[in-house]
């Protein structure tokens, strides 16, 4: 299974240390893939939603 979650630079830190804590696996693969390009509306979205969660 895969699972794909957006989050800013900005936030990745916190939303790894807690993936890395939460998984029962004792070396889950998380990775980051920079997005280098996309819709501005998409990307003010993403970070408007991670904001509000502060």
């Amino acid at each position: 299974m895969q699972i794909l979650l957006k989050t800013t630079e900005e936030r990745h830190p916190a939303l790894e240390a807690y993936l890395l804590q939460a998984h029962p696996w004792d070396n889950p693969e998380v990775c980051a893939v920079p997005i280098s390009a996309g819709a501005e509306r998409w990307k003010q979205w993403i970070h408007d939603v991670v904001m509000e969660q502060r």
